[in-house]
């Protein structure tokens, strides 16, 4: 007696590019689908990092005048927030490798846009921190930027600079739009409605954007990052360490041997401590020594207005010298930025100081993203993002409540802002002397060097 095999069940389908929900070309050119992730990326970032980053400083006075709060109670919110949102990185890292960030993004705008609807109707601070820290942060951590741009470092190798610069143009989009937007909110119908109609907009806008554009990697669909241009072209010396860099494949436990991203970590968490502050005490701080709030308004959206301009060079910038260098001096112009809003007098000179300010601000997304991608590849981008991740938070998430306590105890942020001078300059020095890391078994990826 003869016994039958067992079934063998059918292959998987292969995907091909005909299997993606968007026109391979436009108006008789062909496009690669990579740039709709990064058009997805531009609106994401613009209602999800624009509104968390940029709109909560413009209802800073309006909700501690009626809720009875302090300075350092909303920063708290802030931190809090930062420190959960790294704790919940360790998990997505994973995800976002496997399954792409398409479902992310849609629960996390599901989630986000119901934590701006609920802090429009807090009374309590236990109630703001639960929305602040917990609702709204687990929104953010699956529609904000690890998110997008993961996706978008799979889907570019060569031209990951300014496509990741043209996604984070939505971040200075929202923070030349938001506080402005805010303040006619609050004006016309208080801090409560302001906060619900961000909420709305989110579900409208990035919902059905994330369920249409969203996909893992070009290789799921039998194409190539950049459309096949590195492997199809005669590439720089630069340009073959990053392709070298993208074929390795990293685990949590061979990343962590390195002393590359211990130091990457170091770096970037004294770098987020003055960016995180600013953006949540300037209007406040700006108005404390004189200003009206739309005159305060308008200095602080000359961040999103100099980010808007400067995003796209710092992308073209990252593509064409190595980025510990582009870092650098990143890291030095946010430093001079803040010394020269303390510094100067009357409104144009404050909007002319946080313009340069705000220059270094828009390459801070552009050029993190790239030196982790530049350092450590695609292909397990999102893993090693996630063990960095919640220790450059949380060590960046003391900045919000730092500025909150200098003014609360002081009067004035003059010793905070002193700091952040002081960390940016430690930042620069300190990427300039992080090395390449040594993947085990195999020769080190030189993504960094010269």
């Amino acid at each position: 007696m003869t016994t039958s095999a067992a079934p063998v069940p059918p292959a998987p389908e292969q995907r091909t590019a005909a299997d993606l929900p968007l026109p391979a070309s436009l108006f008789g050119r062909a496009v690669f689908y990579g740039w709709y992730i990064v058009a997805a990326g531009l609106v994401a970032s613009a209602l999800s990092s624009g509104i968390q980053a940029y709109g909560l400083g413009t209802f800073i006075r309006p909700m501690t005048e009626e809720l009875g709060w302090s300075r350092t109670d909303i920063s708290l919110g802030q931190t809090l927030s930062t420190a959960v949102g790294g704790i919940i990185g360790l998990f997505i890292g994973g995800l976002i490798d496997r399954r792409g960030g398409r479902m992310l993004m849609i629960v996390g705008a599901i989630i986000g846009g119901a934590g701006f609807v609920g802090l429009g109707f807090v009374q309590t601070l236990w109630q703001y921190y639960l929305v602040k820290a917990v609702i709204l942060t687990i929104g953010m951590a699956g529609m904000g930027p690890m998110i997008v741009n993961v996706a978008i470092s799979n889907w570019f190798v060569r031209r990951r600079g300014r496509a990741i610069a043209i996604s984070a143009m939505g971040i200075s989009v929202g923070a030349f739009v938001v506080p402005s937007l805010a303040a006619w909110l609050i004006g016309q119908f208080g801090w409560r409605i302001a906060w619900m109609v961000f909420g709305v907009a989110v579900w409208v806008v990035i919902i059905p954007v994330a369920a249409v554009v969203m996909r893992r990697r070009p290789e799921d669909f039998g194409l190539e990052p950049d459309d096949g241009w590195v492997s199809s072209r005669a590439v720089s010396a630069l340009d073959q360490r990053r392709a070298d860099a993208d074929a390795l494949e990293w685990t949590r436990r061979e990343a962590m041997r390195t002393p590359t991203l211990w130091l990457l970590i170091l770096t970037f968490g004294l770098a987020g401590m003055g960016v995180g502050a600013l953006l949540l005490h300037l209007i406040a701080y700006l108005t404390d020594i004189g200003f009206s709030t739309a005159e305060a308004a308008f200095a602080f959206s000359m961040i999103g207005l100099s980010g808007l301009i400067s995003k796209p060079f710092w992308g073209l910038l990252v593509e064409r010298v190595a980025t510990r260098f582009v870092a650098a001096a990143e890291f030095v112009l946010l430093g001079v930025g803040i010394l020269l809003v303390m510094m100067a007098p009357g409104l144009w000179l404050t909007a002319a100081a946080i313009f340069i300010f705000g220059v270094g601000v828009g390459g801070t997304l552009t050029v993190q993203e790239t030196v982790w991608a530049d350092y450590y590849g695609r292909k397990t981008l999102g893993t090693v993002r996630s063990i960095g991740r919640p220790f450059t938070i949380v060590s960046s998430a003391g900045g919000p409540v730092l500025a909150g306590m200098a003014y609360d105890l002081g009067g004035s942020y003059e010793v905070a802002f002193s700091v952040f001078v002081v960390a940016y300059l430690g930042a620069a020095a300190l990427i300039l002397f992080t090395p390449e890391p040594r993947h085990p078994g195999r020769a080190s990826v030189r993504a960094a060097s010269t």
